[in-house]
């Protein structure tokens, strides 16, 4: 797919960065020729260029790319006018970064595709480690239901699957678990990775230092993990 992140900022590098790891074609566009000169070769390409203004956004082909992500971070009168000139020039669907509850609601109200707020988002899931105890990373499917990631307790080591209990006394789903390796590459250097086991069988062994990989409700992660807390 083809993208166009407007905004190489922190945020708007990262992504870029990773959409070309995942092996998209990425065009970035700044007003900054720090930003454009640190990433030239990291991405497909690069414009230094001012996206308020109008005659430069239509040099920069907006209907050939699949996406177009504002994520301008502090100037909001910067992001709204982008996206306001977008919508006027192209029919691409728009992705804008929001950085506070009213740029939210002017986004909101200007229609674009897609709203994110990652420093909001980043805050929600760092907040639940705390929640959750053991918690690696937890996903919110809706303002109930999670997935997270789970060191396995002690109590639960050795233990089969099944005689885990988590799903008849927890009311949890095993949807896999992450096993930690070790190996050496070719220069004999220790290297740590995670390798994810895929469908279990309910005769599947847990293992010292295996994360869990567990479904359910919010409340139901939440008593397993401070029932366990013990035993992390």
């Amino acid at each position: 797919m083809k993208f166009i992140i407007i905004g190489l900022g922190n945020f708007g590098s990262h992504l870029g960065m990773r959409l070309i790891e995942e092996g998209h074609e990425v065009m970035g566009v700044d007003n900054s020729s720090a930003h454009i000169e640190m990433y030239k070769d990291k991405l497909t390409h690069t414009i230094c260029a001012d996206s308020s203004d109008e005659l430069v956004l239509r040099r920069i082909p907006l209907d050939e790319s699949d996406y177009i992500i504002v994520s301008i971070g502090e100037d909001l009168g910067a992001s709204v006018t982008t996206v306001a000139l977008l919508k006027k020039l192209c029919q691409t669907k728009i992705i804008a970064r929001a950085i506070s509850p009213i740029h939210h609601t002017i986004l909101e109200t200007m229609e674009v595709n897609q709203i994110i707020e990652p420093e909001a988002e980043y805050a929600d899931e760092f907040s639940k480690k705390f929640g959750l105890k053991g918690a690696v990373k937890s996903l919110a499917l809706d303002n109930k239901f999670e997935i997270a990631e789970i060191e396995l307790p002690q109590k639960l080591i050795g233990k089969t699957i099944q005689n885990s209990q988590l799903r008849n006394k927890w009311g949890l789903n095993v949807v896999t678990v992450v096993r930690k390796t070790i190996s050496k590459n070719i220069f004999g250097k220790t290297v740590r990775g995670r390798n994810v086991l895929g469908v279990l069988t309910p005769e599947t062994i847990l293992e010292e230092g295996d994360i869990l990989v567990l479904f359910g409700l919010y409340s139901d992660l939440r008593n397993f993990s401070e029932h366990m807390e013990t035993s992390f």
